[in-house]
């Protein structure tokens, strides 16, 4: 299937180390591409602005987006593995020099389970599953937001289609944690009555491949009528999520072999908030 959905990891600086370090962590994982700075808006040309991966089937974007944004554990990844020799690899590997968040030990209801921040501050919750590999990203709603995930849910499922796909509740029957799929993607949410000293954060945010302009236009209006726009085609919904827009043309534009072209394309995107890919590719043509 054509892939639709993947992960945003912001970093400052440190691109290719922890390139290495996802690659050597996870079963049936490569790099996809790199791109490097065309322009000095935002980095020193030349220098690594992405690198993407493909890490037990789950598109991962590594960032260089400097120092504004640190990551949550308001957002983790979920890595199911198919025995406990792959999960204490995995474990050790995410764990050394990271921050321990719940040990890895069995739990009553979790069975053989750990959380932790990486040595990026990244989050990951590790399990023991009965298949292949996966990463399933997690959604904790928490403090504000707590009690609200079940309206989450049905929102990003009415902007971007998909379906619920199991509900486990808690007291007074009380949505406690969710699974759904969006475009195809598999995703958890949890509801945490607890206080947490942390929230959503722009250094871990979703992207979609949007079909066309329309597809840009009706999410973009769907989640910012109530969150709010920033550049480059990323939004944040009501809940403090960040979703970012991505075009196929969009790409194809941005990483033309011409850098002339390039640079206009890219140079015309930095200038927006929604993206408009018919003044882009304007720009990239050399018409605007």
């Amino acid at each position: 299937m054509e892939q639709q959905f993947g992960c945003c990891l912001w970093f400052d600086n440190h691109l290719a180390e922890a390139a290495d370090f996802y690659l050597n962590t996870f079963e049936d994982s490569k790099k996809l591409k790199e791109t490097h700075f065309i322009t000095d808006e935002h980095g020193k040309i030349g220098d690594l602005l992405t690198i993407g991966l493909e890490l037990a089937g789950c598109e991962f974007l590594l960032l260089n987006g400097g120092t504004d944004f640190k990551p949550t554990p308001a957002v983790s990844y979920v890595v199911n593995c198919e025995n406990e020799k792959q999960l204490n690899s995995v474990w050790e590997r995410l764990n050394q020099n990271g921050q321990t968040l719940m040990p890895l030990t069995t739990y009553p209801e979790l069975g053989k389970f750990g959380w932790t921040n990486d040595r990026y501050g990244f989050s990951w919750q590790v399990r023991l599953g009965d298949s292949l590999q996966t990463i399933i990203p997690c959604i904790m709603f928490a403090n504000e937001n707590y009690g609200l995930a079940q309206a989450a849910v049905d929102e990003w499922i009415k902007v971007f289609g998909g379906k619920q796909t199991f509900i486990i509740k808690g007291k007074e029957e009380r949505l406690r944690a969710s699974g759904f799929q969006l475009r195809g993607q598999d995703l958890i949410i949890m509801d945490s009555p607890e206080k947490h000293d942390f929230d959503f954060s722009m250094a871990n945010s979703f992207y979609f491949y949007f079909k066309d302009q329309a597809d840009i236009d009706h999410a973009w209006e769907a989640l910012t009528t109530d969150g709010k726009e920033w550049p480059c085609g990323w939004m944040e919904d009501r809940y403090g999520v960040y979703w970012q827009t991505v075009n196929d043309k969009l790409l194809e534009w941005t990483n033309d072999p011409d850098s002339q072209k390039a640079r206009r394309a890219t140079q015309e995107m930095y200038k927006m908030k929604k993206i408009d890919l018919a003044q882009i590719q304007r720009a990239h043509d050399g018409l605007s």
